[in-house]
């Protein structure tokens, strides 16, 4: 008993405050600002000194982790954000956070999102929020914000997960701050993503429109992922500040031709055949990428969005380090060729290769080595990731040895096989 005694002692000071309660408020809103928005209202009961510390804290977090926010019902919920946003302090925020899961709270979904695109613009507007969050997780629901560009000064980063994005709402022309946007498994149905500002951006799990392509025009982009898409690959502008870019198409992309390797079959029933707005000649993909040192371009044998980009390859005047996988071998090497003859500072040279039950896509090109003029001057590294050393591989091998690769510069990994998703994609600075 004595030594609790001892230690309430040291807890305290002469006028019998706590010593927590002691500490500067920047101190002590560093402990609020990772707390659930409802957590940080109750400690206005701890003490006179907290009564009011709540309505300075710098972030809004309407998240399952918060105790309240799962007993208490969508209406009750819903007033208690809107009186929270009445009476907190008008301070900036540096963050706003809407995380809302099938766990959250039992409620009609009605309810439980009738005020959170209202919540997000407030956040966004009037506290000057520096970083949105929006995690929306349901089984039946997706959270579609209003029809309206965002506007704000403040806004830095915005990440954004299972939301459908409406054809203006992802204009961020009047944000001019904004450097860093992600979107997860959200509903594109923006005919553009606009920004002068942006430096990072990733698209992974999304569904785009399925007939014509949406835009990204984004001059300022440093990094780029596009990955796992449902629906028409984007139409990229320029990205003349490009350094490092991920794309990979798996299946469900809707640029597939089962008959020839470029969709251009003529059969009407060939997703290939209508481009949308992107035009039959017009790059997608390759040209908007043209200006990236670091890329990594994989997709599924059907899907011929690469294949068509390099009957019309740009130069990528700046690319140092390349992985391709099996979709650069069709036309008897020849779409691999024609990358290489546009990659003039190429170093190092990544070939990733997977088993498959049946051959690649065939085209009517093919590749002559008579007709190639190429010397690849400035590679270091090939590095060829294989089941097995195979004919495949062994034509590769010769292939790039009349292109002045010595047997040397080519390492070949053999029983590799592809993780079910690539490396967390890391942004860069």
């Amino acid at each position: 008993m004595a030594k609790r005694c001892k230690h309430s002692e040291e807890a305290t000071d002469a006028t019998g405050e706590d010593l927590l309660s002691t500490l500067p408020d920047a101190v002590l809103q560093v402990v609020l600002y990772s707390l659930p928005s409802d957590e940080t209202v109750r400690t206005c009961v701890l003490s006179r000194r907290w009564r009011h510390l709540w309505k300075s804290t710098p972030a809004l977090r309407i998240t399952r982790g918060g105790r309240r926010f799962l007993e208490w019902r969508a209406w009750t919920v819903n007033n208690f954000v809107n009186q929270l946003l009445l009476l907190r302090d008008r301070l900036p925020l540096d963050e706003c956070e809407i995380s809302i899961s099938e766990e959250f709270y039992n409620a009609d979904e009605d309810e439980l999102f009738r005020f959170a695109d209202t919540w997000i613009r407030h956040a966004v507007s009037l506290c000057k929020a520096r970083v949105l969050k929006v995690r929306i997780r349901t089984e039946s629901y997706s959270l579609p914000l209003v029809n309206v560009p965002f506007i704000s000064q403040f806004l830095v980063r915005v990440e954004l997960t299972d939301v459908i994005l409406r054809p203006r709402s992802l204009d961020f022309s009047n944000c001019p701050a904004l450097e860093d946007l992600r979107m997860c498994s959200c509903r594109i149905y923006a005919r553009r993503i606009i920004s002068q500002s942006l430096r990072h951006l990733s698209i992974t799990s999304c569904d785009f429109r399925w007939k014509s392509r949406t835009c990204i025009s984004t001059p300022c982009l440093v990094s780029f992922e596009l990955e796992d898409i449902d629906g028409r690959a984007p139409l990229l502008e320029s990205m003349p500040s490009l350094v490092t870019a991920f794309v990979r198409l798996d299946y469900s992309c809707n640029d597939t031709c089962r008959h020839k390797a470029c969709g251009d079959c003529g059969d009407d029933r060939c997703f290939g055949q209508y481009d949308g707005n992107a035009g039959s000649n017009r790059s997608v993909l390759l040209r908007g990428l043209s200006g990236a040192t670091n890329l990594e371009l994989t997709c599924d044998p059907e899907v011929f969005i690469f294949r068509k980009d390099c009957k019309q390859c740009p130069t990528f005047t700046m690319l140092k380090t390349l992985l391709l996988n099996e979709w650069c071998l069709a036309a008897d090497f020849g779409i691999l060729v024609c990358f290489l003859q546009h990659t003039p500072l190429l170093e190092n040279l990544t070939l990733q290769l997977e088993p498959r039950e049946q051959p690649a896509v065939e085209t009517d090109e093919s590749y002559n080595p008579a007709e190639q003029l190429l010397l690849l001057k400035h590679l270091k590294v090939v590095e060829i990731k294989c089941f097995k050393e195979d004919e495949v591989v062994h034509k590769i091998v010769a292939m790039l040895s009349t292109f002045g690769v010595l047997p040397e510069q080519i390492d070949i990994e053999q029983n590799f096989f592809l993780p079910p998703r690539s490396p967390s994609f890391e942004f860069s600075d």
